[in-house]
């Protein structure tokens, strides 16, 4: 792991910790490596749901679980089922895309102990604030991974910026493409 990477896993014990930076600079590759395994396996006797959210099932797939598959074997990471969920560590976790406000329905009254994000910066708004509201335990936590948008982006604008103001418990670590 590099030092980015070991300082990230030293500080991200808040409801939100966030990964912001360039592409194939190692944010998601630290998920996949310790902090989503870490995470399932931290809350597993815990009420409460596991998900991974992306910008759709195939991104999911493709950026999460086929890594995971890759490190820690199909026994212990399933793909996709029909019913969105697969199995990981033996636990099942609900894997929806984010990108249609739709998707809101499927976590609507839903209590989340670990959500997962992939490529936050580009889910639909409403999404992230129905998950967030679903982050209701003490124990709630939620880990995600995003390039950089632009400064007027929902996500910069409504939430980061709010972070103090709305007294909200976050850790946000900044790379870039040398970390």
């Amino acid at each position: 792991l590099s030092d980015k990477q070991k300082e990230f896993i030293r500080n991200a014990h808040h409801r939100y910790n966030l990964k912001v930076g360039a592409r194939r600079c190692g944010k998601t590759y630290l998920d996949n490596l310790y902090m989503i395994p870490k995470r399932i396996i931290e809350r597993k006797e815990l009420d409460g749901l596991y998900c991974i959210f992306g910008v759709s099932k195939g991104t999911i797939e493709r950026n999460v679980l086929q890594p995971l598959r890759q490190i820690y074997g199909k026994n212990l990471v399933s793909t996709i089922s029909n019913d969105n969920t697969a199995r990981i560590f033996n636990e099942q976790v609900y894997c929806l895309g984010c990108e249609k406000v739709n998707q809101v329905s499927k976590i609507q009254g839903t209590s989340i102990k670990y959500a997962y994000g992939d490529e936050v910066a580009k889910w639909n708004q409403e999404v992230f604030v129905m998950i967030q509201a679903s982050l209701d335990k003490d124990y709630s936590c939620f880990d995600g991974a995003l390039n950089p948008e632009n400064q007027s982006h929902w996500l910069k604008k409504d939430f980061l910026d709010q972070v103090e103001q709305k007294g909200l418990d976050v850790y946000v670590q900044h790379y870039t493409i040398f970390d």
